[in-house]
């Protein structure tokens, strides 16, 4: 029954952190955002002005869950969600990662993973076993792909694909 707030997390306005949250380091919740109770929010998240999150909810590292977005599933890392209705992945969070000083090969190798898991026809473990095949040698990938496979309330998915 503990909630935890990581180190050099900056909390505004209005923001709620339920019971029993963990919240890593360098984590922004701004105005209003919403986290229910057990949700995980990793390292360098983003978690922008009246977003909400169901709980139990977790929210990958260096993700960026979009202002007013409503997430019942979990976030990957390094992805970007957006969605009022429900949330729904929009791609991947490129500027976030990029201002974080990510090598532009590895962006690349990370958005090149969710084209495939997100937005071919392959079914989901098809998919990630081809983004591990084609970008498995990236640490990033893998653990994109170890996120989405072990996620016990499923990832937010794209609109297309």
């Amino acid at each position: 029954m503990l909630t935890k707030i990581g180190d050099r997390v900056l909390v505004m306005n209005y923001a709620h952190v339920a019971h029993n949250c963990r919240v890593g380091n360098d984590v922004i919740l701004t105005n209003s955002s919403q986290l229910g109770g057990h949700c995980v929010v990793d390292d360098f998240a983003n978690i922008q002005g009246m977003a909400g999150l169901h709980q139990f909810c977790r929210v990958g590292s260096y993700a960026l869950v979009a202002a007013g977005a409503k997430v019942a599933q979990d976030v990957p890392p390094f992805s970007m969600v957006a969605g009022a209705e429900r949330a729904r992945l929009v791609g991947i969070n490129e500027i976030g990662l990029e201002r974080r000083g990510f090598d532009p090969a590895i962006i690349r190798a990370i958005k090149a993973a969710t084209r495939t898991i997100f937005f071919s026809k392959l079914a989901r473990k098809d998919a990630l076993q081809k983004a591990l095949d084609d970008n498995g040698g990236v640490a990033e990938v893998s653990s994109l792909v170890d996120f989405i496979a072990t996620s016990p309330r499923g990832v937010v998915g794209s609109d297309r694909g």
